[in-house]
């Protein structure tokens, strides 16, 4: 007597047969971006050399079989140097976005949802904040105090909030006029409970895709924060610090500037790569266009 119960698909079998949907820019964004994660969180422990370790007898040495990446001018191994300064730079990008997250949506949400005073209010104050270019914006905030990098993180969060409010804003006063709100206002539900438990929860698809995007400027306004010595400071080995450290020794020693310029370079476009990803992902209009 055969057996009538149907075979069961192996789970890896399901998971298999849903890869092929996901976005070509999101599998090539996750690619390139695995390796940076797994240097900024273990970066200290895989470089072959200490950091800051100096050695003057083997100053500006090329790429070799000793150095990877070549030395800088203090005869520091400049592989060792990216690889930590991996984590420092990808830090100041994901923690800058998450502070203009935390300031941005709340404010974005009240703007769109109660409108009147307070709402233009908070859409003035956030036209001002955008009326200053970014760089400036940052080096006005660090301005006052001695530069740091955690300074750096927190001028960098406020640069990039007004643009969290807008999306956040325009989003609310599009879910708005949705018929669920109006169901949830007429059930008596108080602003708090709409705004965190109707609006909110439709308004991340959006967001993560913008925060994406966030932690690139984010990267690129630490990079040049530091580039300028507003940001990060000897002798970390921060991306942006690098580069700027290398100009005296761009002739002379190229890979310098090169390796922390390729390593900035590949975080940009894998972070992109997984921005578009997440907006073909997460936008219901796309789906089955990929």
């Amino acid at each position: 007597m055969t057996d009538a119960t149907p075979a069961r698909q192996a789970p890896s079998r399901g998971l298999l047969a849903r890869l092929p949907a996901l976005p070509v820019s999101l599998v090539i964004g996750v690619l390139l971006l695995a390796p940076l994660a797994v240097a900024a969180v273990a970066g200290s422990w895989l470089a072959p050399y200490p950091y800051d370790e100096m050695n003057i007898m083997s100053r500006l040495q090329p790429p070799g079989a000793d150095f990877w990446f070549g030395t800088d001018e203090f005869g520091r191994d400049v592989f060792s140097r990216t690889l930590v300064g991996t984590g420092s730079s990808l830090v100041m990008g994901v923690a800058a976005t998450a502070l203009s997250l935390l300031a941005g949506v709340p404010l974005g949400l009240v703007a769109g949802y109660k409108g009147g005073r307070a709402g233009e209010a908070i859409m003035r104050a956030m036209d001002v904040l955008m009326s200053f270019p970014p760089i400036l914006l940052g080096i006005l905030v660090l301005a006052v105090t001695p530069p740091a990098q955690w300074k750096a993180i927190v001028a960098i969060g406020i640069v990039y909030v007004p643009q969290v409010v807008r999306l956040t804003r325009a989003i609310t006063l599009e879910l708005m006029q949705e018929e669920f709100i109006t169901a949830a206002r007429l059930r008596g539900e108080s602003a708090a409970y709409i705004l965190f438990h109707e609006i909110l929860p439709n308004i991340w698809p959006p967001l993560a895709v913008e925060a994406s995007l966030r932690v690139v400027f984010a990267i690129l306004l630490g990079a040049s924060l530091s580039f300028i010595g507003m940001g990060a400071q000897p002798p970390s080995s921060d991306w942006g610090l690098m580069i700027s450290e290398a100009r005296p020794f761009v002739e002379q020693a190229p890979w310098i500037a090169l390796c922390p310029g390729f390593a900035l370079a590949t975080a940009v476009i894998g972070i992109n790569l997984l921005g578009d990803g997440l907006r073909s992902l997460l936008d219901p209009r796309n789906t089955g266009a990929h």
